[in-house]
């Protein structure tokens, strides 16, 4: 094999890392809008989001580090193509929608660490808010469109 592939082997998992990161605070964004009790919801997040926090987090790291690598060793690309410059705007996009999506259910996870009865009434009505889900869509979203961008390479 040659140094190419493997940067695109590592460059494909490290886009499954964040990929399988998505889906795990999916599991955490259906769960908490569908959940009657925050015990419940509590212990899902707290088993669930330390794992998928350091996938998305070094994925999303390692996927640009070997995008860019690959850009630049490649004969066919360059870094400024088109559809390189759209994969790395698109990547700063879905990090700050990312992180305002942590932010918001971090939030929520504070509040429900304080307990109380009037705390938890606010944390249900906060996990059933539309805000969260919302802006986990959006991360979707976006990620979808990297993937699309990446395969199809328009402009290129």
């Amino acid at each position: 094999m040659s140094f190419y592939d493997w940067m695109l082997a590592l460059h494909l998992l490290s886009a499954f890392s964040v990929a399988a990161a998505l889906v795990l605070y999916s599991v955490l964004v259906v769960n908490g809008r569908r959940s009657s009790a925050t015990l419940d919801t509590a212990r899902l997040q707290f088993r669930i989001a330390p794992v998928a926090t350091p996938l998305i987090a070094a994925g999303s790291v390692l996927v640009l580090i070997f995008g860019v690598i690959l850009a630049i060793d490649s004969d066919q690309f360059e870094l400024w193509d088109a559809w390189v410059i759209i994969g790395i705007v698109l990547w700063a996009i879905l990090g700050a929608v990312g992180q305002r999506t942590g932010a918001y259910y971090t939030g929520i996870q504070k509040l429900a660490e304080q307990g109380g009865a009037a705390s938890e009434q606010e944390v249900l009505a906060r996990l059933r808010a539309p805000t969260g889900a919302r802006l986990h869509v959006i991360t979707l979203v976006v990620f979808v469109l990297i993937l699309l961008d990446m395969i199809f390479k328009p402009w290129a």
